[in-house]
């Protein structure tokens, strides 16, 4: 009971970043910063398709997380540059350390799966 709980939550992160990037590369595109908007907007819908592929498999894939979270640090990495460059108060360092974030995840990934392979 426990563990599942623990995997929905993980996988409800995936799904709250992706729609915050698929919102904010929208609005990036909108606003005629095609290059890191797209980028942006991309990366959210990759994430958003990892979602839906983790509900409807209901596997775990070793390779696909960490590859994931990379995505998602890039992705936050790119938002809090236009958060910076839009002059926000907050947000840009709540991004960057969310992006810091996944990147720890997938570096410790990367380690899990080394160990296992070895």
């Amino acid at each position: 009971m426990k563990n599942e709980i623990k995997k929905n939550l993980l996988s409800m992160q995936h799904l709250l970043v992706a729609i915050i990037l698929i919102a904010k590369g929208y609005d990036k595109v909108e606003h005629h910063y095609s290059l890191i908007g797209w980028t942006i907007l991309v990366f959210g819908i990759i994430i958003l398709g990892y979602f839906i592929f983790i509900k409807s498999a209901k596997k775990k894939h070793s390779l696909l997380e960490p590859t994931i979270h990379l995505f998602e640090s890039i992705a936050l990495f790119l938002t809090s540059y236009i958060y910076f460059k839009e002059e926000k108060t907050f947000l840009p360092y709540l991004t960057f350390i969310a992006g810091v974030g996944f990147l720890v995840a997938a570096i410790i990934h990367l380690f899990k799966n080394k160990k296992l392979v070895n």
